[in-house]
């Protein structure tokens, strides 16, 4: 997520305005009219890429075997990068700063498959792992094809004490058009025995910083991929699949300022695990104060979805779980790394419990 403008569309670092529900009223107002626009020039060519993403570390004589509970964990930690060459405000000693805060919450959490969004590079994921007293056996980072410089820094990352069957990335960087999501998927397979397997993806949808047609269009762009993906996986009826998807989708359905937000329209049919929850229980991403501009209310982009079987025995999902801690609320201008702020998002996670 970026944080020039966490809810708000049409807002810049740089020229900053305080915009009011009276602005959103507009903007629904206008929604007809700005989708008629968004379809017509917010298009895309071209396929998805399936590659591999980078091994970083793959320690078999570490791996663990999945019991009758497996926690997955989805972990935004804000502009994660190696301090090499990324300006005087990202110092080594900060990296690690981030690091250690952000490892003590990931061990508070114990996961045993955890996702990462935008951690900059296989150093960069290797610093985090290192961090933890028990570190990983398994890592995996993306090479996502770029949308511009600032998205190469935003891979996602899979952190896992299992060893997986398959990890493959949604890349989508072959697409061309206003319509192509900057990022992809990251998705990973384990086998649980007795013909049941799980398959979780990982996503990091556009923000809303800049033109909200367009950003709703790259959201649903990038999710649809994703649903065809896991939909070709459940026609195999030898296996049955345990379906998660988990992320930072920049979007809170049940906030007002979203109710005019179709970009998560591919889901139908999945069930959104933070449904119904009520937003003192359920942010992942708390208001900051210190600056009017950027005081936004408080909204949980980061969710959980299943289908498949996920949701029926022998495996169900349990109520999703956030750690409210590691975001310094005070000082919305504070650096990762600087003053125990690690991130603007607070980590998640969920169970599968046989």
């Amino acid at each position: 997520m970026m944080r020039d403008s966490h809810l708000y569309p049409g807002a810049t670092s740089r020229h900053f305005t305080s915009m009011r529900l009276t602005c959103l009223t507009t903007i629904a107002l206008w929604a007809p009219l700005n989708l008629a626009i968004g379809q017509q020039n917010f298009s895309f060519t071209g396929s998805v890429r399936l590659d591999e993403p980078v091994a970083v570390f793959e320690r078999h004589e570490l791996a663990e075997q999945p019991g009758d509970r497996i926690r997955i964990a989805f972990y935004n930690i804000e502009n994660f990068t190696d301090s090499d060459d990324d300006g005087p405000d990202r110092t080594p000693e900060r990296a690690a700063a981030q690091a250690r805060d952000a490892a003590e919450l990931i061990e508070e959490i114990e996961p045993h498959i955890l996702f990462l969004a935008e951690i900059e590079n296989a150093q960069a994921l290797r610093i985090l792992n290192e961090a933890l007293h028990r570190p990983f056996p398994f890592g995996w980072i993306t090479a996502y094809g770029a949308e511009d410089a600032q998205n190469e820094k935003l891979q996602n990352a899979v952190l896992s004490r299992f060893a997986p069957s398959e990890v493959l990335e949604l890349d989508y960087g072959a697409k061309k058009g206003a319509g192509r999501p900057p990022r992809g998927a990251l998705r990973a397979s384990f086998d649980l025995g007795g013909g049941h397997r799980l398959m979780i993806y990982a996503v990091h949808l556009k923000s809303n910083y800049g033109y909200r047609p367009r950003n709703l269009y790259k959201r649903k762009h990038a999710l649809q991929p994703v649903v065809e993906n896991a939909r070709a996986m459940l026609n195999n009826r030898d296996i049955r699949w345990e379906m998660v998807l988990i992320g930072d989708f920049n979007v809170d359905p049940e906030l007002p300022e979203f109710q005019s937000d179709w970009s998560l329209s591919p889901l139908r049919g999945w069930t959104d695990l933070w449904r119904g929850t009520p937003i003192e229980d359920r942010t992942t991403v708390p208001t900051r104060y210190g600056d009017p501009a950027r005081e936004f209310p408080p909204a949980s982009f980061d969710r959980i979805f299943v289908t498949g079987d996920a949701t029926t025995a022998p495996w169900r999902v349990s109520e999703p779980g956030v750690l409210q801690r590691g975001v310094n609320v005070r000082n919305v201008h504070a650096l990762p790394g600087v003053d125990g702020h690690i991130s603007d998002h607070y980590p998640v996670w969920v169970d599968l419990v046989r």
